[in-house]
């Protein structure tokens, strides 16, 4: 058996998105399981004062929350977000520069897409013949606005649900740096007891100075991971805390995660792209450029071979966007089949090492073994159980990416600032 001790410090890379393997289709493998993780609360140190949230002036005042969970945060990230306030808000002037030109006023929390255009004043109404310059201005303006507004509604459902995503990640790492600590807390005690045995064994001269001073560095060191760990968990706790604009408490408890263990699903990938918001704004920027090629009156045939060589532009954009996006779908796929791989692997782990626990306790009681070994041992169970919850912790962040594709939003920051950025306004 392994006596090798394994430190809290080797779990600080398990929420690190995971490498892309080899897709192997687990559908048939594993029936659903329901997991609770544990939601434990970081306490801040007692020697640490807890510093009030001063009040910004000109900045809405933070509510003071007891606790946190998911949806909670979900919930306060979306209605106090900034930027969704300002895309609604360029909705809005979007509108009203369309009921200027005499288009219904539509609002942009019951847009859909496909707005027509209809005058609501007779005396705003103008000719759209091709043969009136005026006319032609207008319905360009109206067709600019059209893809503006289109795409901004875009942006504010994407903004959405991107934010639902990072919120449930920054979640998520709260509640495994949670676990982090609670694990180093209790390696400390291990190697404490390790330093504690090795100046006895000095004194009853079958021990050296050297043992003292190996025992004396790991502890040392589990301390600082500790006291890193701690910094972290506080630094990453206010940062959430202002970004939702919440009281921030260093001792704020957090309830823990629901998660579904199932094995990534089959999807298809046309049907994604079609719901992705990034794809739907390319679509539109493309619709936009052909109906500009059709109907724009040109004054000679550079303006026509420019308007020809924008539909390209757009529709090879929309090409790149979808190979783009497709690959970034086959990745989360791949990704969730991994950390459900993983999850089982440590699971099975866990099991076997409370089975060598209860062992272990055995021999203990028969007095077959020190209660320094067995004490010992049973971090290395405890250990193996924290693993596989933050490889479950790991899952669950994953499987919200793939449920996000299904809404819309595709997750791959490097199609991110590829070619949704190619889309325009």
């Amino acid at each position: 058996m392994k006596k090798a001790m394994v430190g809290a410090s080797v779990f600080a890379m398990l929420l690190a998105a995971a490498q892309p393997a080899v897709l192997v289709h687990a559908a048939d493998s594993t029936a659903a399981t329901t997991t609770t993780t544990d939601g434990t609360t970081a306490a801040a140190d007692s020697a640490t004062a807890q510093q009030p949230q001063s009040q910004i002036s000109g900045v809405r005042e933070p509510k003071k929350v007891d606790s946190l969970n998911l949806e909670k945060v979900i919930d306060l990230a979306i209605n106090d977000s900034y930027n969704l306030q300002l895309l609604q808000l360029k909705y809005k002037v979007l509108d009203q520069q369309n009921a200027s030109l005499g288009v219904d006023y539509i609002d942009y929390m019951n847009a859909s897409p496909g707005l027509h255009y209809e005058t609501t004043n007779k005396s705003n109404e103008v000719s759209l013949s091709q043969g009136s310059q005026t006319g032609q201005t207008l319905e360009d303006n109206l067709r600019d606005l059209d893809t503006q507004k289109l795409n901004t509604q875009l942006q504010v459902d994407e903004a959405k649900e991107g934010t639902r995503l990072a919120m449930t990640g920054q979640y998520v790492q709260l509640l495994s740096y949670q676990k982090q600590i609670s694990l180093s807390q209790e390696h400390i005690q291990v190697l404490t007891r390790d330093l504690q045995r090795a100046q006895t064994l000095q004194s009853l001269g079958s021990g050296t100075q050297e043992d003292i001073d190996t025992a004396d560095r790991a502890l040392k060191t589990e301390q600082d991971n500790l006291t890193t760990l701690k910094d972290t968990y506080q630094k990453t706790l206010a940062t959430l805390c202002y970004d939702l604009g919440i009281v921030y408490d260093p001792n704020l408890k957090l309830d823990p995660i629901q998660v579904t263990l199932e094995p990534a699903p089959t999807v298809d990938a046309d049907s994604l792209l079609s719901k992705s918001y990034q794809i739907q704004s390319l679509g539109n920027s493309v619709a936009k450029a052909r109906t500009d090629e059709d109907k724009k009156i040109t004054g000679n045939s550079f303006d026509e071979q420019a308007l020809k060589a924008t539909t390209q532009i757009a529709e090879q954009q929309l090409e790149q966007g979808k190979v783009t996006y497709a690959k970034a779908i086959q990745t989360n796929l791949q990704d969730m089949d991994t950390a459900f791989k993983d999850v089982q692997t440590s699971q099975r782990l866990a099991q076997d090492a409370n089975v060598d626990g209860v062992n272990m306790q055995i021999r203990y009681n028969a007095g077959v073994t020190t209660k320094y070994d067995m004490e010992k041992h049973q971090y290395q169970v405890n250990a193996a159980q924290a693993k596989a919850e933050l490889t479950l912790m790991q899952y669950f962040v994953q499987q919200a990416k793939v449920k996000a594709m299904s809404n819309g939003y595709i997750a791959n920051s490097s199609a991110s600032a590829g070619a949704s950025a190619s889309a325009g306004s």
